[in-house]
């Protein structure tokens, strides 16, 4: 079974390909490249946040696993106006982690996976299941008991250095692949660090004038603290922003951070 990340890359592809993921003409440029890379498509959202919110509206009230009631009225409303993206500022990106990262585990799908269909399958989110009310409602327990906004940006909760940090888990299906350190979202509201995902990324267009390229190391290039390349490409991360590569000698010498070093050996 192809996991939900596996299945968002393609259906990417096959987007933009097509031309039909709101990014303009059919076909990959530099720019389309980048957006799609960057986009922060929560796919598990795509495929069950309609449905979970649906449940919620119809059942304001939900049993928690150790039967006491919980108003989930807020919450559903998270969950409605989220963008289903991970990016820093997505409200309700939070709470959707905790809800669909515990009850994936339960296989809360109505259509099983078919090995003739492994792109569209396993669908069709089980909100009938009791394990899938059972879990919104901890969670939204949990929230409550801790006072975290049910609508907490997700940059609030998944950072590195202080910086927040886009993306989100591959359980959750997303492309840009974002874990926090082991360990659960504490009870300020926060996750460990950052400390695995997406590392170098590399967007290329090769054109007649040569390659046009843009980088990202999202660590950044030092593992001092004193240094200023410590969390430099990191904060440029955050804001979704990139290096801009140079090849030709044109471009080098073009650049305005240029510093050359001449490097002479010692007389024989």
């Amino acid at each position: 079974m192809r996991s939900l990340r596996t299945r968002l890359g393609l259906t990417m592809v096959a987007q933009r390909l097509a031309g039909t993921d709101g990014l303009g003409p059919p076909g990959f440029t530099l720019p389309t490249l980048q957006a799609t890379m960057l986009g922060d498509r929560d796919y598990s959202a795509e495929l069950a946040r309609a449905a979970a919110v649906a449940m919620c509206r119809a059942h304001p009230v939900l049993p928690a696993s150790d039967g006491h009631p919980v108003d989930v009225r807020a919450a559903c409303d998270a969950l409605a106006a989220w963008n289903g993206k991970g990016d820093p500022g997505s409200r309700g990106a939070v709470l959707w982690r905790q809800f669909f990262n515990t009850i994936a585990q339960a296989n809360p799908w109505r259509v099983p996976f078919d090995p003739a269909h492994p792109l569209t399958t396993p669908r069709a989110f089980n909100t009938s299941l009791p394990a899938v009310r059972h879990v919104l409602a901890d969670v939204v327990h949990f929230f409550q008991a801790s006072h975290i906004p049910l609508d907490e940006r997700l940059g609030t909760a998944q950072r590195y250095a202080t910086i927040p940090v886009p993306g989100c888990t591959d359980t959750e299906g997303c492309f840009n692949i974002t874990d926090p350190a082991p360990g659960p979202l504490s009870t300020s509201g926060a996750y460990p660090d950052v400390n695995d995902g997406s590392s170098f990324i590399m967007a290329i267009e090769l054109t007649p004038a040569g390659p046009r390229t843009r980088t990202i190391l999202t660590y950044s290039e030092s593992a001092n603290p004193a240094s200023p390349h410590y969390t430099d490409q990191t904060r440029l991360f955050s804001h979704k922003q990139w290096v801009t590569e140079r090849f030709t000698q044109a471009q080098i010498t073009s650049d305005p951070q240029l510093a050359t070093t001449i490097l002479r050996g010692q007389p024989a």
